[in-house]
């Protein structure tokens, strides 16, 4: 009886692996597509400093964690952004992945990025893993989280 309990778990466990995921609805399809374009605007925005649509985007509760594990929150974040000695250019998102959650209001994005900057004319940059999680406030995308962590040369 014993042998027959386990069997049964091990298949609660196996069989839902193998059921492939429902296709993305219409609804998903279109999240995702905002998403996306508000990532390259965001991309875009932190390269020309658009500080003023950053901070639309940014939700209240924003938090971006460093290369260093540093947590910033929104403000902080965008002093950093705004400071003329620092300059970002995110480049080349690939091996990108975004998932919706919640009846479209949450979006997990993760992508590998070149990043390339120099900050107080000292260079810092390489390859990046970036994971941006969203979230629908009041009919909008917000950003929530922003981490970026950088690749060790062999994964590159």
């Amino acid at each position: 009886m014993r042998h027959i309990r386990m069997a049964v778990l091990a298949g609660l466990i196996v069989v839902p692996l193998l059921v492939p995921a429902p296709a993305a609805s219409q609804d998903d399809e279109k999240a995702m597509q905002e998403v996306k374009e508000l990532r390259n605007k965001w991309m875009e925005a932190e390269e020309s400093k658009n500080i003023s649509f950053l901070q639309r985007i940014l939700a209240d509760e924003f938090t971006a964690v460093n290369a260093q594990g540093q947590a910033l929150d929104r403000s902080h974040f965008l002093a950093r952004m705004q400071d003329p000695n620092r300059i970002l250019h995110v480049l080349n998102p690939r091996e990108t992945t975004l998932h919706i959650y919640g009846n479209g209001t949450v979006a997990v994005l993760t992508e590998h990025v070149t990043v390339d900057g120099t900050d107080k004319g000292k260079p810092f940059g390489g390859e990046f893993r970036f994971v941006r999680i969203f979230a629908k406030q009041n009919r909008e995308w917000k950003v929530i989280l922003a981490q970026g962590t950088p690749l060790p040369k062999s994964a590159t």
